[in-house]
C-alpha cells in the first residue's frame, strides 16, 4: 500500500506540464514554494487555518508541500472565491468536530477533499460517537477496544463488489463521512460534495494498477451513495450529499509558482 502510494505521487508529478520546484524522488516541494505559499496565503488572511496542521513555519517537509496535499490542490482549486478552509463543524459532543476542507457560504456546499488519501489505511470511530450514531442513523455496532466495529450490512449494504465487510477497509474513508454527515445534520443540515485530485487520465490509462484502483472507488462511491440508511439519515437531517468531482492536477492553475521570481 505505501509502495502504490509513492507510485501515486510520482503520476501526479508526471502529469505536470511544469513541475518547477519540486523533488521528483519526495514529491515535495521547495523552500521556495514554500515562502511564496506562506506568502500567498498571508495576503488573504489565511495562513491561520492552515499553519497548524498543515504547514508550520519551522518544518521541514510539511504536508501541504507534497504533490498529492488535499488542502493545497483544494486552495488552488477555489482560488479568489469567497471561500472559508479548514471548516470544523460540532459533531454534537463534548469539543469533538468534523473538519472539512472549505465550505462555500454562498451555496451552502462544505466540500471534502482528497487525492492520495484513498491509499490511507482508515482509523475508526471512537465508542463517544456511538450515541450519535444511534440518534442519526439508528445504528449501534460493536465496542472493541474502545472503537466501534461497523459492517457494510449495518448501512444496508450487501454487495459483492465491494472488498470486505467492514467501512473500514474501502479506498473511501466512510468513517469520516459519517463524521461529515453528523456534523451537518447537528449544524441544521446542508450540501456535501467530496473532490477527487487525480493524476492525468492518461497516465491512469497507461497504468493497469491506477486505473483498477479507480474503478474500485467509483463502485464503492455508487454503492455508499445508495445506501439505504446514509439516504434516510439525510433526507430527515435536510442534507445533499452531492455527486463527487474528479480533477486531473494539471487541469488546477497553480498561481503560488506563478508568483516566485
Amino acid at each position: 500500500m505505501k509502495e502504490d502510494k509513492k507510485q501515486f505521487d510520482r503520476l501526479l508529478v508526471d502529469s505536470l506540464e511544469n513541475p518547477a520546484h519540486i523533488n521528483p524522488e519526495t514529491t515535495y516541494y521547495d523552500e521556495k514554494y514554500k515562502s511564496a505559499l506562506i506568502d500567498c496565503l498571508k495576503k488573504r488572511n489565511l495562513y491561520s487555518s492552515f499553519k497548524k496542521r498543515e504547514l508550520p513555519e519551522n518544518s521541514r517537509n510539511p504536508h501541504m508541500l507534497s504533490i498529492a496535499s488535499s488542502s493545497r490542490l483544494c486552495y488552488l482549486y477555489f482560488q479568489e472565491k469567497n471561500i472559508l478552509f479548514e471548516k470544523g463543524l460540532s459533531v454534537g459532543f463534548r469539543s469533538t468536530k468534523a473538519q472539512l476542507d472549505a465550505f462555500d457560504e454562498s451555496k451552502g456546499i462544505y466540500y471534502e477533499c482528497k487525492c492520495h488519501e484513498i491509499f490511507d489505511k482508515h482509523q475508526k470511530l471512537w465508542k463517544s460517537y456511538q450515541n450519535r450514531l444511534s440518534e442519526c442513523f439508528g445504528i449501534h455496532g460493536q465496542i472493541k477496544d474502545e472503537e466501534i466495529e461497523l459492517s457494510l450490512q449495518d448501512f444496508g449494504i450487501d454487495d459483492c463488489k465491494l472488498r470486505g465487510n467492514s467501512i473500514y477497509e474501502l479506498h473511501f474513508d466512510m468513517k469520516q463521512l459519517l463524521c461529515h454527515l453528523l456534523g451537518l445534520e447537528k449544524n441544521g443540515g446542508g450540501k456535501l460534495q467530496y473532490i477527487f485530485f487525480t493524476p492525468s487520465e492518461k497516465l491512469i490509462k497507461e497504468n493497469d494498477w491506477c486505473l483498477n484502483l479507480y474503478k474500485k472507488l467509483h463502485t464503492e462511491i455508487e454503492v455508499i451513495w445508495n445506501s439505504p440508511v446514509i439516504n434516510k439519515m439525510i433526507d430527515k437531517a435536510n442534507i445533499t450529499l452531492c455527486e463527487p468531482l474528479e480533477i486531473e492536477i494539471q487541469n488546477i492553475d497553480d498561481f503560488v509558482l506563478d508568483s516566485i521570481k
